[in-house]
């Protein structure tokens, strides 16, 4: 092979690994705008749940999912910084 063709190897290569990041990026931020929609949710369902047990499973919820974004958003940084 000459040396044209195999820069441009090369180069599709490397843009193809710069692909799967930028597509792994997009789609860690959806699934942290869902997490947040469900967060506010959840929130609302707390406010308005008058049984405590109910209201305890539903903190237990919202420590859970704050947890989650939480890891989700150090995951999202750390493909940032790559």
């Amino acid at each position: 092979m000459k040396a044209k063709k195999l820069l441009k190897k090369l180069v599709d290569f490397l843009d193809a690994d710069e692909h799967k990041k930028r597509k792994h990026r997009d789609e860690l931020r959806v699934l942290l705008e869902m997490l947040e929609k469900k967060r506010m949710k959840l929130e609302g369902a707390l406010l308005q749940e008058g049984n405590d047990r109910k209201r305890k499973r539903l903190g237990k919820e919202l420590e859970i999912i704050g947890v989650q974004r939480e890891k989700g958003e150090q995951a999202l940084q750390d493909l940032m910084e790559s």
